[in-house]
């Protein structure tokens, strides 16, 4: 954690002020010293990784350091977090079916006059941590559930823009009303239109078992080099199979019973030792968003149709070059 978050209320004349009521805020503040840490504590933890020989060769150790360095780089700038978060409250309030009763997603409001580099203020989210409604009935974790995925879909493969901290405490669910209240946009990133072309035929091929595209695409966008072994191969192609299960029939999937998981976590083994190149770096971060969307549906036994959802995707977007 680079930061604290703590309950605030406003006194004076602020816009999280509302027909002259005192409103609970939210005061995100960044512990001192942390971004000026950040170079010297991930050089330490290569040296040590490197020196105990921890690392397997498929890991790419430096590629995995240097993706993380950015990351946390952009995280500790709260300026740009109050941008990512706002731009997303705009994006999530443009869409009827995910802010609407159907999926019932929210974003705080940031309150920009209380805002600095190292201090980010927001409207106070009601409710807890999302994993913790598995005590609601089979339709409520159902419906939570499929607003993730639809939300999922929608960040990579509609807005290009996309929240990739899935940790369980960014998602409150207010039980009064049904509400899921998305917070933390300091590892929210965009992803450009060539890769997000590529991904999709990945995903599509998978959910289809298109051996023939997946492996083409795969070369395309960098997964893979060409001289991989058969053991490679084929933990890739099952890898892409695994993710792609929960969209390959139009009935309902059973995420709590599927073993998904651990079927993902078997085949990624193989990647440890057989890998000949880094993954393209956008993955790093979008994998363990999908990984997490993925978890959230297993912990709440979500049993729902994901089909439609790539389905709906796939009818809608245009490949190639888009005009703005």
């Amino acid at each position: 954690s680079i930061g604290q978050v703590h309950r605030g209320a406003v006194e004076g004349n602020h816009s999280s002020r509302e027909n002259g009521q005192l409103n609970w805020v939210a005061l995100k503040v960044q512990y001192p010293g942390v971004a000026e840490s950040i170079d010297s504590d991930l050089n330490n933890l290569t040296m040590l990784v490197k020196a105990t020989g921890l690392a397997p060769p498929g890991l790419f150790i430096d590629e995995v350091i240097r993706v993380g360095r950015e990351e946390l780089r952009v995280e500790c700038d709260y300026v740009r977090e109050a941008e990512n978060q706002t731009r997303f409250r705009k994006l999530l309030l443009s869409d009827d079916v995910l802010s609407g009763p159907e999926c019932k997603l929210s974003v705080p409001r940031v309150i920009p006059e209380l805002s600095t580099k190292r201090v980010l203020a927001t409207e106070m989210a009601p409710g807890g941590t999302i994993d913790k409604v598995s005590n609601l009935d089979q339709e409520e974790r159902n419906r939570i559930g499929r607003a993730i995925l639809r939300l999922t879909m929608k960040e990579l493969f509609v807005w290009r823009f996309m929240q990739t901290d899935p940790n369980w405490g960014n998602f409150l669910y207010d039980v009064g009303t049904g509400t899921t209240h998305l917070i933390d946009f300091g590892a929210a990133r965009e992803f450009s239109k060539e890769f997000v072309d590529g991904y999709l035929q990945i995903v599509k091929s998978s959910a289809d078992e298109d051996v023939e595209t997946l492996m083409d695409v795969s070369h395309q966008m960098g997964f893979l080099t060409g001289e991989e072994n058969q053991i490679m191969l084929e933990a890739h192609k099952m890898s892409g199979f695994t993710v792609g299960e929960p969209f390959a029939t139009d009935e309902a999937y059973d995420f709590g019973r599927s073993g998904i998981s651990a079927r993902l976590s078997s085949h990624s083994s193989a990647f440890l030792q057989h890998r000949l190149i880094p993954p393209p770096p956008e993955v790093y971060t979008l994998h363990r968003k999908l990984a997490g969307a993925y978890n959230l549906c297993i912990k709440l036994g979500s049993i729902i149709p994901c089909r439609d959802l790539l389905d709906e995707v796939v009818e809608d977007y245009v490949f190639g070059h888009v005009s703005n």
